[in-house]
């Protein structure tokens, strides 16, 4: 039987078993980290993708004084990295390289996911933007946006244009385009950006919105020829260059970008440790000096302004989605 005294016994080492499970919670938390982070990165070795987060990780490893190992876990537009972030504890062990794929036009398309971009994650800070560049053969008689949009009106779902797939920005980018001059394109998907590049040079396709690494090449030969910029303000790399909104629509903008996540309920002070890493490395000349000369501009939105930019990079590509009536490839 349990007396008074045995009762009072139990509630107060369990109370002292708490209080020290507790501190000894805060301690790890004051001292992370102690050991290798993970950084998911959602797609392949070796893509643009993949590059970037390995500049930022290399530096972000200096300065927190724990390696940032990378893990590629590929597939569905990084819906499966994503996915497997969210469901990881929220010790700051395990933070997701998220980008317009993952965190927006996936979680859209496939409807019921298993993880929610804005309620199963913590927004550590936005990293850098890549514009996409409306590109079209140098044979053709297509000089500009308002020769192309021309082009569309008078031949009604006769003008084709290259994308790597359903869920792509570069399909978003011209289905938004779509909707804003009021045209009929016709999408043709490929499953590699080498052979769509190459279609686009030939004619086989009219048009393509491509990120600028596959076709810079191509533009500084003259086998294609630029249009516009997806960007709201025109790039460093391209002055010249005028923005599709410039171009007559104005507020237009289509961007691929890239930035830190964790598991939701992270806490505060790892998250700012995390977040504040971040802001160093992005600060360092050379880290920027790097990003840029592969077509991405860094950026400065941390924590709850990122939160704010997710939901509204939601709200903005769900509109288009459901009125172009896009489902996954």
């Amino acid at each position: 039987m349990l007396t008074f005294t045995t009762l009072r016994l139990l509630k107060t080492t369990g109370f002292a078993a708490l209080s020290l499970g507790l501190i000894a919670s805060c301690l790890a938390q004051d001292n992370w980290p102690t050991r290798p982070i993970k950084l998911i990165v959602p797609f392949q070795a070796g893509s643009s993708t993949d590059v970037a987060a390995r500049v930022v990780a290399s530096k972000m490893t200096t300065l927190l004084g724990q390696t940032l190992v990378i893990e590629n876990k590929i597939g569905a537009s990084g819906f499966i990295g994503a996915e497997f972030v969210s469901k990881a504890p929220n010790d700051g062990y395990t933070i997701l390289w998220g980008t317009t794929s993952s965190q927006i036009i996936g979680p859209i398309i496939n409807g019921n996911n298993s993880y929610d971009p804005v309620k199963d994650f913590a927004s550590v800070g936005l990293i850098a933007f890549s514009p996409y560049i409306l590109v079209t053969s140098a044979k053709n008689n297509i000089k500009n946006l308002k020769d192309l949009i021309e082009l569309a009106k008078s031949k009604p779902k006769e003008v084709t244009y290259a994308s790597a797939g359903n869920t792509s920005v570069g399909n978003l980018s011209a289905q938004l385009l779509s909707q804003s001059a009021k045209i009929s394109l016709s999408h043709i998907p490929y499953k590699s950006s080498a052979q769509s590049v190459t279609d686009t040079m030939t004619g086989i396709v009219n048009m393509q919105f491509s990120s600028i690494s596959p076709v810079l090449t191509h533009l500084k030969t003259g086998s294609l020829r630029a249009l516009a910029i997806t960007s709201k303000s025109r790039i460093s790399i391209f002055p010249d260059l005028p923005t599709v909104s410039e171009s007559g629509y104005p507020g237009y903008e289509a961007l691929l970008w890239m930035g830190l996540f964790t598991p939701h309920g992270i806490n505060n002070a790892t998250l700012e440790k995390i977040s504040s890493a971040l802001k160093s490395t992005l600060n360092d000349p050379e880290v920027q000096k790097t990003l840029q000369s592969q077509g991405l501009q860094p950026t400065s939105i941390y924590k709850d302004d990122l939160a704010m930019f997710v939901k509204s990079e939601i709200s903005k590509w769900s509109q288009v989605i459901k009125s172009a009536g896009i489902q996954g490839d």
